[in-house]
């Protein structure tokens, strides 16, 4: 039984390295490209919580690990993935909590510029929450190796039973 999700994850960890890979002076194109970068790593990400659900037959593709981790619970199985996922989730320093602020604020941006908020409205803030993250080639390559280790780490766990 093959898995539908593994090439979608091996294909945009492979197009986050190459985004990384492509050297420019400009300060808009590098965003640009630090910006795709983050996107790929997200994709990468989702698609390997679906490549779990799959192979737990949980019949979902579930949009974060907690997800995951109720969704196999509910059908009784147990997720050592998911379970690893959720810590790393929760943990503000580690590299997926990083990767997920950084694409909740580039999905926040995109959906307030289109003109739908009222002007006379304050915007809220989380004044717990850490400060928006700087997207740099370092910071990203660092998710990148997080995510591509895990995804590598899990794959073979998973062989081995």
């Amino acid at each position: 039984m093959s898995n539908p999700y593994t090439g979608t994850v091996a294909a945009a960890l492979r197009k986050s390295e190459l985004l990384l890979a492509v050297e420019c002076e400009a300060p808009l194109q590098r965003a640009a490209l630090h910006e795709a970068a983050v996107l790929q790593l997200w994709r990468a990400y989702r698609a390997f919580l679906a490549e779990l659900a799959y192979q737990l037959q949980l019949n979902s593709e579930p949009e974060s690990a907690q997800a995951l981790a109720e969704r196999a619970a509910a059908f009784g199985v147990t997720c050592g993935a998911a379970v690893e996922l959720s810590e790393l989730d929760v943990d503000p320093d580690s590299w997926l909590a990083q990767l997920q602020a950084a694409w909740v604020e580039l999905w926040n941006f995109s959906s307030e510029s289109g003109g739908q908020r009222p002007a006379n409205l304050i915007p809220l803030q989380n004044l717990s929450a850490t400060g928006p993250v700087e997207l740099s080639e370092e910071v990203l390559r660092q998710w990148h190796t997080g995510l591509a280790e895990l995804v590598r780490r899990q794959r073979a766990q998973s062989e081995e039973w």
